[in-house]
């Protein structure tokens, strides 16, 4: 009995993150980009990135790089193209110590691939859920950011050359 129960409550989240997904890709889809920047979700999400991150990576995202802060344009969506990179950009240090709780955590990450570099998210990229955002965030990569970045960053070079 507690394992049939069980099954239907790992079922029952499934399909919650399934539909948690697909309500943030049509919502997407059914406005367009510049739709979705007019929804109460993006607008919180814009709000969240001037309060947590807009310091450190400029209004418009060029980041400080000189300083270990990365340009966000035209960037921060290739990650989505090789392995980790997904599970990275929810795990470096500004992420993870961002003063949201997930669930606006996981829409500021959705909302700024959409600003900074919508034109390289991958044609099968699914919207971060809520769930993925607060496991990976458990996990900061403190000390690791950098060097993980720099092997993310020779994946994509390699994927890219390879064209």
């Amino acid at each position: 009995m507690k394992f049939a129960a069980l099954t239907f409550l790992v079922l029952f989240a499934a399909l919650g993150l399934v539909a948690a997904s697909a309500h943030a890709q049509e919502t997407i889809q059914a406005t367009g980009n510049g739709g979705y920047f007019q929804t109460d979700k993006a607008k919180q999400a814009r709000q969240d990135w001037i309060l947590n991150c807009q310091g450190c990576h400029k209004v418009d995202g060029t980041g400080r790089p000189d300083k270990g802060l990365p340009d966000l344009t035209g960037e921060v969506s290739k990650f989505l193209a090789v392995e980790g990179g997904r599970e990275y950009l929810s795990r470096v240090p500004g992420i993870t110590n961002a003063s949201v709780n997930d669930a606006d955590l996981t829409e500021l990450i959705n909302w700024l691939l959409l600003r900074f570099d919508p034109d390289n998210i991958p044609a099968d990229h699914v919207p971060y859920t809520t769930e993925e955002v607060s496991q990976w965030r458990k996990h900061p990569l403190s000390i690791d950011a950098a060097k993980t970045r720099e092997s993310l960053l020779a994946k994509i070079s390699n994927k890219h050359s390879q064209k």
